[in-house]
C-alpha cells in the first residue's frame, strides 16, 4: 500500500511539474533538432518540439529521494547515495548535451569521446568504492555496463513514448529485483522512477509534446546501470533491457554491414533499411505507436522471463 501510494504521488508530481516546464522549455526556444539522415517525415513533424524533458520526470525523483535521504535514517545507505550521483552526473552530462543542440541548432552537441570518458570517470569510482577484485578486468566491466546501458537507453530514444514506455518496463523489473534481495531504498528509487515516467508519459505520448532528450535518457540508463552494479546483479540486465541492447546491436551491424562491403565489395550494403532498428520499421511502414506497443510488449516477455528467474531462485 505505501509503494502504491509513492507510485501515485510521484505520478502527480511529474503530471503538475510538466506543464511549467514544458512552458519554460518553449519560451526558451528549446526545439529538438532532427538528423538529417533521420525519417524524412520526422523533419516535417518533429522539429518544433521542444526538448531537455527529462527535466519533468528527473525533479520528482531527485525531490522525492533526497527528502527520503534527509528525514529517515534507515533510507540512507551507501548504495542510494551512489545510483543518485550516478543518475545526476548523467543528467547533467546529457543536459549539457541538449543544451548545446539548442545554442547550436544542431544535432551534434558534447562530443562523443568526452561523454565516453566521464562515463569511464563514473566506472572508476564505482570502481574504487565497491571492487571485489583489485584487476583492470573488473574496471573494464564496470565501464561496459556504464557507458552500455547509458548509451543503449539513449539510442532506444527515437519514438514518441518509445523510451519511456520501455523504462518503465525495465525499471518493473528491477523492482522485483531489488525487492527480492531486501534493497528497501532502492526498491523506493525504482518505484519513484516508474511513477515519475508514467507522469512523463502524459506529455510524451504519441504525438510528442516534449522529448526527454539526453537529459532523461542518459540519466536512465545510468540509474540502471548503477543498480545492477552495486547489487551486483548486473546480468538481469540482459531480460530488463533487451530492447535498448537490441537497438545497439543494430547500430553496431550497420556499421559493420556498411564498412565491410564497401571494402571488400566497393558498394554501400547495409543490413536495415536505417539504424537504429525502430528507425528500420518506420521505412517498413510501421506506424510509431505500432513500434512503440510491440517493442514495449516484447521487453515485457523478457522482463517477466527475468522475474521467472528471480522467483526461481528464491524458492
Amino acid at each position: 500500500m505505501v509503494y502504491l501510494l509513492l507510485l501515485f504521488i510521484t505520478v502527480i508530481a511529474s503530471i503538475s511539474m510538466g506543464k511549467p516546464i514544458l512552458n519554460i522549455l518553449k519560451l526558451l526556444n528549446a526545439k529538438q533538432t532532427i538528423r538529417e539522415d533521420g525519417p524524412a517525415h520526422h523533419i516535417t513533424n518533429k522539429t518544433k518540439t521542444p526538448t531537455m524533458g527529462g527535466i519533468i520526470f528527473l525533479l520528482p525523483i531527485f525531490l522525492i529521494n533526497l527528502i527520503g535521504l534527509y528525514t529517515i535514517q534507515s533510507f540512507r545507505s551507501k548504495e542510494l547515495i551512489t545510483v543518485l550521483l550516478v543518475t545526476f552526473i548523467l543528467a547533467i552530462l546529457g543536459f549539457s548535451d541538449d543544451f548545446q543542440k539548442v545554442l547550436k541548432k544542431t544535432n551534434k552537441g558534447v562530443s562523443g569521446w568526452i561523454k565516453l570518458f566521464i562515463q569511464f570517470i563514473i566506472a572508476l569510482a564505482l570502481f574504487l568504492i565497491y571492487k571485489e577484485e583489485n584487476n583492470l578486468l573488473y574496471l573494464a566491466w564496470l565501464f561496459f555496463i556504464i557507458a552500455g546501458a547509458s548509451n543503449s537507453y539513449n539510442l532506444t530514444d527515437g519514438l514518441d513514448g518509445l523510451l519511456g514506455s520501455i523504462s518503465i518496463v525495465s525499471f518493473l523489473g528491477f523492482t522485483v529485483l531489488l525487492a527480492s534481495i531486501g534493497k528497501t531504498e532502492l526498491v523506493i528509487f525504482s518505484i519513484t522512477f516508474i511513477g515519475a515516467l508514467i507522469g512523463f508519459l502524459y506529455y510524451n505520448w504519441h504525438p510528442a509534446k516534449v522529448f526527454m532528450g539526453d537529459t532523461g535518457s542518459l540519466a536512465i540508463g545510468g540509474a540502471l546501470g548503477a543498480m545492477a552494479i552495486v547489487t551486483k546483479h548486473e546480468l538481469f540486465l540482459i531480460p530488463f533491457a533487451i530492447i535498448p541492447i537490441i537497438e545497439t546491436l543494430s547500430v553496431i551491424l550497420q556499421v559493420l554491414s556498411f564498412k565491410l562491403s564497401k571494402k571488400f565489395l566497393g558498394k554501400d550494403k547495409r543490413i536495415f533499411k536505417m539504424a537504429p532498428l525502430h528507425h528500420h520499421f518506420e521505412l517498413c511502414g510501421w506506424s510509431e505507436l505500432c513500434i512503440v506497443k510491440r517493442f514495449t510488449i516484447f521487453q515485457l516477455i523478457f522482463t517477466l522471463s527475468g522475474m521467472f528467474l528471480i522467483y526461481s531462485m528464491t524458492r
